[in-house]
């Protein structure tokens, strides 16, 4: 009998009781829930030992699946990282910190895009899935363009650190419009230029070089800005990465905090800026298409915009070689006119600045993060159809209809 032992009598004893209860209890319980109870118990698959429970566990659950087309796997929770991981993580942070520091701008790029191919062949969780990633966004239609892509923009967020760490080494205010040039269109101008720029908020994205764009924001336009961040998941680091983005007129929260921060500095004059080309929870997102594909933007730019009337706008700054050389850029969402329906309202604006980032990316591709899990299509499991851009719009045109006059 499997599991039996001579030297531990009561311990088999044990064993045969439990998978005896197993046995018999299980099977009934299975049947109580889908003639009564009208569910499959999901959760309590994880505990048994037979492989006859596995396939019956499967099999109910991928009916249930395809039944309602919704994802029903467990969320898993993330484990948080213990207190030696974030000091070893922290270390090695503050070694290549360091190096980069030291070393001349070429020399630390080199460095840092050697650690990017490396991350890019050895990471076998993140590595492969970038190009997936851009295939399925239409963007590129061959699998080498997508490596090539890939590549181009891990190393591009490479030298995105090697900026951040270098800049008070190479920009002073004696060079600063040698190494930062302002775009020569009246957009940009007009929303560059202190005397004539106006409050805005600033749906960013991660493109160009983003941790330096806010500070620079703030210190040519001489207009004050906060920001709502998402903490890293190194508290050590996101406090170095922080300290070095709040320079100038330029100062953040985390998200934890609620919108609370940006109201507050709406109603004080200042610019507000919330990142918007990453993914977002049901509770803080709207459905939007993105590159085609249905993804969840974030919904606070659109709610502050029908509240407040302020103009929606994406300022970024592009590398123009690797000589430390850049352009500030400027977008502006077009002008919404609200039909007082406000859920409509917010999801038709959240596409406006969605299209308006994705404009934006088309320009400089090899300069946005491709590696955001950015679609709710691929890599998170079905999606509730029932939030669909197209069928919502006719269930909206179906009540319309129904409704009296």
């Amino acid at each position: 009998m499997t599991g039996f032992s001579v030297a531990a009598p009561l311990e088999t004893v044990r064993i045969m009781r439990e998978r005896t209860v197993q046995a018999v209890s299980l099977p009934l319980f299975f049947a109580f829930c889908r003639t009564k109870a009208g569910f499959f118990p999901e959760s309590v698959f994880i505990f048994h030992e037979y492989d006859v429970y596995y396939y019956f566990a499967r099999k109910t659950v991928s009916v249930r699946r395809e039944k309602h087309a919704v994802n029903t796997k467990p969320k898993k929770k993330k484990k948080k990282k213990s207190a030696l991981a974030i000091n070893f993580e922290y270390a090695v942070f503050l070694c290549v910190t360091a190096a980069v520091r030291l070393l001349p701008l070429h020399a630390a790029y080199a460095l840092l895009n050697f650690i990017a191919w490396s991350v890019r062949h050895f990471n076998m969780r993140h590595g492969p899935r970038t190009p997936k990633l851009i295939l399925h966004s239409g963007f590129v239609k061959t699998k080498a363009e997508a490596n090539k892509l890939a590549l181009e923009s891990l190393k591009h967020f490479a030298k995105v650190y090697v900026e951040v760490v270098k800049f008070d080494q190479i920009v002073n205010e004696d060079n600063f419009s040698e190494h930062i040039r302002i775009a020569d269109d009246p957009l940009t101008r007009e929303f560059m230029d202190p005397a004539t720029a106006p409050q805005i908020i600033l749906t960013t994205a991660h493109i160009g070089n983003w941790e330096l764009a806010g500070g620079l924001h703030s210190y040519i336009t001489k207009q004050r800005m906060t920001s709502i961040m998402r903490p890293l998941e190194n508290p050590k680091i996101g406090r170095y990465v922080y300290a070095r983005r709040c320079r100038f007129l330029h100062r953040s929260f985390s998200k934890e905090e609620g919108v609370r921060p940006l109201i507050q500095a709406h109603k004080a004059g200042e610019n507000v800026t919330i990142v918007s080309d990453q993914h977002a929870t049901e509770k803080e997102g709207v459905l939007v298409t993105f590159f085609g594909h249905p993804a969840m933007a974030q919904k606070t730019p659109a709610w502050l915009y029908l509240r407040t009337r302020t103009v929606i706008a994406m300022p970024y700054l592009i590398r123009d070689d690797d000589d430390f050389h850049f352009t500030f850029y400027c977008a502006r969402m077009p002008d919404y006119q609200p039909t007082g329906d406000t859920e409509k309202d917010i999801r038709a604006v959240a596409q406006l600045y969605t299209d308006m980032i994705e404009q934006q990316i088309r320009r400089f591709p090899e300069q946005w993060l491709w590696s955001h899990r950015r679609w709710l299509d691929f890599g998170r499991g079905p999606y509730p159809q029932k939030q669909n851009p197209a069928s919502q719009e006719e269930e909206a045109s179906h009540d319309d209809q129904a409704s009296p006059k």
